[in-house]
């Protein structure tokens, strides 16, 4: 919301502006079986007076390989959408936390979310099921999703 003051000027207060911007702290990394790195980002911040949301990010980069696809139309229609790189990205969060239990609340989100998904993220085969998860998702909603800019050589 901008506030025009008596003089006309913009009279918003800065925290408006600061208080949208996420800080991603890179917190972990753990390093898969299947040659997956997954970066473990902390995104928390305070939302009210004694009170933060916490927030982590689990990323990952994974290389596209044709070898995924049955169809070679396939792998190159990802591939103009993504380059030779898909990222795979988990949030998880929890709002209202009291400051005292941020640092809690955060190692239970992060045990939920190893207990609960990294024998999956772990598989040989996840990286060609989100491949063709993500093609899936291409050809069911095509208007996502906008070719990749060409570089100039």
């Amino acid at each position: 919301m901008q506030v025009k003051g008596k003089n006309g000027k913009d009279s918003t207060p800065v925290w408006n502006h600061v208080r949208n911007i996420k800080q991603m702290k890179l917190i972990g990394e753990i390093y898969l079986a299947n040659g997956l790195q997954l970066n473990i980002f902390d995104l928390s911040r305070p939302i009210a007076a004694g009170t933060v949301k916490v927030e982590i990010s689990v990323q990952s980069k994974i290389d596209l390989k044709e070898s995924y696809f049955s169809d070679s139309r396939d792998y190159h229609q990802v591939k103009r959408i993504f380059g030779d790189n898909f990222s795979y990205e988990y949030k998880m969060e929890r709002s209202f936390v009291a400051k005292e239990n941020q640092e809690a609340i955060r190692e239970e989100l992060l045990s939920t979310f190893k207990n609960n998904s990294l024998h999956y993220l772990s598989s040989v085969n996840f990286p060609q099921k989100l491949a063709l998860a993500t093609l899936k998702d291409i050809k069911n909603n095509p208007y996502k999703y906008k070719r990749k800019p060409e570089t100039e050589a």
